[in-house]
């Protein structure tokens, strides 16, 4: 009797049939004359999962200054580790996950997809939406309080030739006094 032909893909055992020339699938009860149709179903089985697990989310940031993108998670991608290198003493630690969100970004008219770190998106929630807007009100005062703290400091009296005249005049001097044979 010969040896079964198997393989794997994405966790899920495939197994050639011989005798009926077909690949089979149990997990996902499919049966193909073809491997790649066999991994096609597979990874579709995947993007129907993930597509009916998307969650709604906002992309935030503070570059220049609140912003707030609408966004959909698509995909968990893994963990993001820190440390742990030969090279370090710092322990490896997870730090944040990645994970896929497409949003239709500032300046861009179409949505697209892009890795980002699960920390850098908040909730749909109404707690979610206060705690923001309460930073966009913290971040507007802090904003005209730079504004004053900047003009409070452009107004603050500074030195004039005045009164370093004694320093220029040495300064413009420096070469005639040696001329002159005085040290």
């Amino acid at each position: 009797m010969a040896e079964k032909i198997k393989t794997e893909y994405r966790g899920h055992g495939i197994i050639y049939s011989e005798n009926g020339d077909e690949w089979w699938c149990s997990d996902i009860n499919y049966t193909n004359g073809s491997l790649q149709k066999i991994k096609a179903r597979i990874d579709k089985m995947y993007l129907d999962l993930r597509k009916r697990s998307a969650t709604p989310a906002f992309e935030i940031s503070n570059y220049n200054g609140p912003v707030k993108t609408e966004a959909t998670v698509v995909e968990y991608i893994g963990e993001v580790w820190e440390g742990g290198g030969w090279n370090t003493k710092k322990p490896r630690q997870l730090v944040d996950h990645k994970i896929a969100v497409v949003a239709k970004r500032t300046g861009s008219e179409k949505a697209s997809r892009r890795e980002e770190k699960l920390s850098t998106l908040m909730a749909t929630t109404p707690e979610a939406e206060a705690a923001f807007a309460e930073y966009v009100r913290l971040h507007a005062i802090a904003r005209e309080a730079k504004k004053v703290a900047d003009a409070a400091f452009d107004a603050i009296p500074r030195l004039t030739l005045d009164d370093v005249a004694e320093l220029v005049r040495i300064k413009k001097t420096e070469g005639e006094a040696f001329k002159e044979g005085e040290a």
